[in-house]
This record gives structure tokens, sequence and C-alpha cells, in this order.
């Protein structure tokens, strides 16, 4: 089986995991609801461990470990749908959850071996699939329906991540160390120093953007988790048709896009830029080189920037149109409102995974501590439990909800100002380095001739012309006539000769052509 089909049947199971965990289990499993609190401070935990351990110790995710994880992951599954009890259901869902933390992180050393040309379509392909599967899920009805996924989705996801490491002739390489990082330019982690200027040019304001919002998103969706997502298939069907539509919009979008720049540089031969292979990972240089190179004219691959902030754009649009909706009260409209928030916080998710991987593999930053604190940052993956439980232990109503809703895009819209002033103060920075560097105006006819002048004036000072012998000699050398330069200078030919001969003899030449050969060899 190809290794990218392998990337894409584990990455759809994963986040078809744990979007069934935070939509389904979260909104119909007592056990879970109540205990969304240790789920969320489990998750958080395991993900700031394998930061902290790879950071501090080298600890690196070694493929029997991913295998083991996976299964681990399946067998907490199992016991889960066994569990007589609340308390024994809990734990092995936060047990699996734990196990879900580990394969995340793996699968953002993965996905950063793609190049955003070929990972905005596999991921946007990946949501849609998860979309299915959760789709799929919901139809089942009941919590004991849904149990054979819980069990077979982790254990896909490990098992397809074990196989694309051992498939991969990158993976095979490092597995001789038991390592699997990676990066953008050499396809491992090579933890050199980093480069502070690269860190300045990575559009971090973006990545902060994504954070909050997608942090606000899924707070908030966990917030209403009970008793507007509890057995509501209007939420979901809404949820999952909005998710749909913008990720495929998203994906034939970024198609079209990269294959446009494709098409306008066929002819450069792959000159001055990061060649990509068949998988979409950039060749001798990370994406942002090559978006560095595009404007000095080296035929480079489009800059994905714009992509990503239009994707976002879209995303957060969605976003405040539900809390918009959800905040005017309009009967009937509670559940869609809800949908569209959820939507939008699915594909922030999905920007999330694209620009997190790519931006820190780009960056060679060591990529696990990176990519663990900001998986922690959004909130991605475990703040709609902090949600529910915060919706629990405070009894969150109506009122509340709404009010939430309206601070959320407050709070959004001063985002998108801030970050608007921000990219525009950033873009008049750029073309004010691009007038700097810009080359001069060619001079004009007349100002090569004061230049010439002038450096003639310079080479007779220390031979002691007086102002009019310099004068004339200039203009002989100019290549005018005795009778012109009288004629101009309005004296007659004869001073006009004295003057010459005075300065031939100051200047060492006999005539004409010794002082033309003069000034000509200097």
């Amino acid at each position: 089986m190809p290794c990218n089909l392998v990337t894409f049947l584990g990455f759809s199971s994963l986040l078809a995991w744990l979007q069934a965990s935070n939509y389904l289990l979260l909104a119909r499993d007592a056990a879970v609801y109540n205990g969304s609190a240790a789920a969320c401070a489990v998750f958080a935990i395991v993900l700031l461990l394998c930061g902290l351990l790879n950071g501090l110790l080298g600890v690196e995710p070694r493929r029997g470990l991913l295998l083991g994880t996976a299964l681990a992951a399946g067998a907490c599954g199992i016991g889960y749908a066994a569990g007589g009890s609340d308390g024994v259901r809990l734990l092995f869902f936060c047990l699996q959850m734990g196990c879900g933390a580990v394969l995340v992180v793996s699968w953002g050393e993965r996905l950063a071996l793609f190049g955003y040309r070929a990972l905005v379509p596999l991921a946007c392909a990946a949501g849609l699939c998860s979309a299915a599967v959760l789709l799929a899920c919901s139809l089942a009805g009941s919590t004991a329906a849904m149990l054979p996924a819980v069990v077979a989705l982790p254990a896909c996801s490990g098992t397809c991540l074990f196989v694309t490491l051992e498939d991969s002739a990158a993976g095979a390489a490092k597995d001789i160390r038991g390592r699997t990082e990676h990066t953008a330019g050499s396809g491992f982690l090579t933890f050199e120093p980093i480069d502070p200027a690269s860190l300045r040019q990575l559009p971090w304001m973006l990545v902060a953007v994504l954070c909050l919002c997608t942090f606000v998103a899924s707070l908030f969706g966990g917030m209403a988790t009970n008793p507007y997502l509890t057995n509501s298939g209007t939420v979901t069907s809404s949820m999952l048709a909005l998710t749909a539509v913008e990720l495929a919009l998203m994906g034939t979008g970024s198609l079209r896009y990269f294959s446009a720049g494709r098409t306008g540089n066929a002819g450069d031969n792959g000159a001055g830029r990061g060649v990509e292979d068949p998988e979409g990972r950039p060749e001798g240089m990370g994406v942002h080189a090559a978006r560095r190179g595009a404007g000095g004219g080296g035929g480079c691959a489009r800059d994905p920037l714009p992509l990503m902030q239009l994707m976002a754009g879209l995303a957060l649009i969605l976003l405040v149109g539900g809390l918009l909706l959800f905040s005017m009260k309009l009967p009937g409209t509670m559940t869609t409102a809800l949908g569209m928030v959820l939507g939008a916080k699915n594909c922030l998710v999905v920007l999330c995974w694209i620009v997190f991987a790519r931006e820190i593999a780009d960056a060679r930053l060591p990529f696990i501590p990176c990519f663990a604190l900001l998986v922690l940052a959004s909130g991605a993956l475990y703040v709609p439990y902090l949600g529910a439980w915060v919706n629990k232990s405070r009894g969150v109503g109506f009122e509340a909800l709404t009010s939430t809703a309206t601070a959320i895009i407050a709070f959004v819209a001063v985002l998108a100002i801030l970050y608007m002033v921000a990219r525009m103060r950033q873009m008049g920075a750029g073309q004010r380095a691009l007038q700097e560097a810009a080359p001069p105006e060619p001079l004009s006819l007349e100002d090569i001739r004061k230049a010439l002048r002038a450096h003639r004036l310079a080479l007779m000072e220390p031979y002691g012309l007086t102002e009019r012998e310099q004068q004339i000699v200039t203009m002989i050398v100019d290549g005018q006539t005795l009778g012109g330069i009288a004629e101009e200078l309005f004296i007659t030919e004869r001073t006009v000769k004295f003057h010459s001969k005075n300065a031939y003899d100051k200047l060492g030449v006999h005539n004409k052509k010794e002082l033309m050969q003069m000034f000509s060899e200097r």
C-alpha cells in the first residue's frame, strides 16, 4: 500500500477518534461528562510530559513504543466498552486519552515530512473522512453501538503510523538509531542552532490567532455540550455538513492555488527554489526559504501564507456567524448556530495541524516540545472537556452562554483588527525594504556630462591651472573647436590659443591629441 495512502488512513482515524470522543462520548456518556476534568488533565499532562522528556532528556518516540501505544489505546477502548461502572469506564477513557496524546505528537512529526502543497489536501481529505466516520457513529444512536469505533480507530491510527515509519525511506534510515524526528529541509531534525532570522520571518501572528480562536471555539463547544449537543441530531448534522463544505473548499482551493504556482514556474527547471519530492517534501531548502526567494525572481513555488490566511479567515467568518446567531436568541436556531461554531472549530483544528507542523519544521525548532506547546496553547484536542467541566461545575445556563458568545465575538474582532494592523505594518516594512534595496535610477545625459567635467577638474587640480584654463581645456576635451570656444565664452580666438598653450605647458602635453590621450587614460 502506498505510504501516502497509509498516512491518510491513519491520520483520518486519529481525527475521527478524537472527534468522536469530543462530540459523542462527551455528550452521551455520563461517566465521561462527569469526569471531563480528569480527561482534560490527563491529555494535557501527557502532552506536556512528551515535550519535556524530549526537550530535556532527548527521549524519542520509537517505532516499538508507537506500536505499543496503539495496542494499549485499543485495549483501553475494550476496557471502556466492558467497564461495568462509571468509574471503570472513566479510568479506561482517561488512559486512552493519554495514549492519544502520544500519538498526536508522533503524527505531528509525520505530517512535518510533507510540504504545504501535499499537506493541505491530505489534511482536508482526512478531515472529510473523519466527518464521514463521525456521521456513521452519530447515526448509530446509542453509545454501545459506537464502541467498536472507540476500539478500532486509535489502534488503526497507531498501526498506520508504525507502518508509515517502516515503509518510509527516511524513517527506515533513522530507525537504526530508533529516532523518528523530521524537518522540512533535510528530512530529520538536526537540533542545529536556531537561526533568529528564520524565527523573525515565520508567521507567528497567524499561529497566535489560530491558537486563541481555536481555544475559545473549543471552550464554547464544551460549555454548550449540555443540553444542546446531547442527543441533538441537528447540531451534529449541521456541524458535519458545514465542516465538509469548508474543508472541501479548502482542499480544492489549495490544489488550484499550488497548481497555478507550478504552472507559472514550469519553465524554471527548479532553479533557485526548493523542489518537492512526490510526497510534497521540500528538498534542499524549507518552504520559507522558497517563499523568501519568490520575491527575488528565482521562480519559486507560491507563498502558502496568503492561502493559510484565507482559510483561517473563512473559518473565523463561520465561527463569528454561528456565535452571532446564537447570541441573537432566535427560536429554533440554537442548534444550527452551535453546529456552525463546531464546524468552524473543526476547520481551525485542521489548520492547526497544518500550520504547526510546517512552521516548526521549517524553522528547525525542536519539534516535539514546540508542537506539544502549540497543541496545548490551541486547546484543540482537550479544551472541550474543560468546557464541559465548567458547564457542570458552574451550572452554565442559557443566558451565560449567550453572554459568552457575545464576549467571544468581541474577542475575535479585536484579534482580527490587531492582526490586520500588524500585517499592514509588516507589509509596509517590507515595502520600505524593497524600495531601499531597489537599484538606482539611470543617469541622464546631462548628469553624465556633469560627472565627467567634475572628474576632469579633479584631474587638473594638481597642475595649478587657472579657472579659465580649466574651462577651456574641458571644452577642448569635449570636442569643441577653438572658434566655437571663443564664441561661447565671448573672447577672441587668439585669447583661447593663449590660454590653451599655457594649459598645455602646465599639463606637459604638446597638442590636442596628447591632451585627449591624457584624459582617456585616466
